[in-house]
C-alpha cells in the first residue's frame, strides 16, 4: 500500500460552547470507560483549524513501522529515517501528518503550542526528512482523528474524554508507552480540585 502525504482538513466550522468555540489546542484523555475503541487508553492532541472542525493525531500508538521503511519503495533517500510511525487516527490512515519544532510559523502548519505545529505538507515533510532524526522535536503519524461540528464537545460532555492544556513536554519529550497513565493522574488532580 502506497502512503500518501496529505492534510485534509476538510470538516465543518464548530459552532457551539465548549472547547470548540475555545479554539485553543488541547490534550484529549480518554477515560478508562471510553466506549470507542479506536481511543481507548489514548492521549490526543486536538487542534482547531479555521473553517473546519477539531482535528488532531493519538499521541500513544507508535506502529512499529519505521518512517524509512514506508518510503523504502517510492523514496529510498529516505530508507535510513528511524523515526517511527504512530498510529494518528481512524481518519485517513493513508495520510502522513506530523507534529513538529520550527521556530516560526510555517504556511500550511496548525499551531499546537508555542513554536510546535501539525501539517501533513509535503514541503515540510523534506524539510524534516533532510533533518537528523530528533525524537524531541518531531513525531510523524498515520491518519487522524475529526469531529464534525458539536460532535467533541458532546463527547465531552458525555463524558467520555478529560481535557488538558497542551504540555510540550508530554507532547514531544515522554515516553508514549506511560503517557495515558501520567496524564490520567494529572487529570484527575486537575478535576478532584474543582
Amino acid at each position: 500500500m502506497k502512503w500518501i502525504v496529505a492534510l485534509l482538513l476538510c470538516l465543518s466550522t464548530a459552532a457551539f460552547a465548549g472547547v470548540e468555540d475555545d479554539g485553543e489546542p488541547v490534550f484529549l484523555i480518554a477515560k478508562p470507560d471510553m466506549p470507542d475503541p479506536n481511543f481507548a487508553r489514548t492521549v490526543i492532541v486536538v487542534g482547531f483549524p479555521q473553517d473546519a472542525g477539531p482535528m488532531g493525531v493519538v499521541l500513544n500508538r507508535p506502529s512499529g513501522l519505521k518512517i524509512g521503511e514506508l518510503f523504502a519503495d517510492d523514496r529510498p533517500e529516505l530508507a535510513d529515517l528511524a523515526d517511527v510511525v504512530h498510529l494518528g487516527g481512524p481518519v485517513r490512515p493513508d495520510g502522513l501528518l506530523f507534529v513538529f519544532y520550527a521556530p516560526s510559523h510555517p504556511v500550511k502548519a496548525l499551531p499546537i503550542a508555542e513554536n510546535i505545529y501539525l501539517s501533513g505538507d509535503g514541503r515540510i515533510f523534506d524539510r524534516l526528512a533532510s533533518e537528523p532524526a530528533d525524537p524531541t522535536a518531531r513525531r510523524f503519524f498515520a491518519g487522524h482523528a475529526g469531529w464534525a461540528e458539536g460532535q467533541l464537545d458532546a463527547e465531552i460532555e458525555r463524558g467520555s474524554w478529560y481535557v488538558l492544556p497542551v504540555d510540550v513536554d508530554a507532547l514531544l519529550r515522554w515516553p508514549v508507552d506511560t503517557l495515558w497513565e501520567r496524564l490520567m493522574v494529572r487529570a484527575s488532580g486537575v478535576t478532584a480540585r474543582r
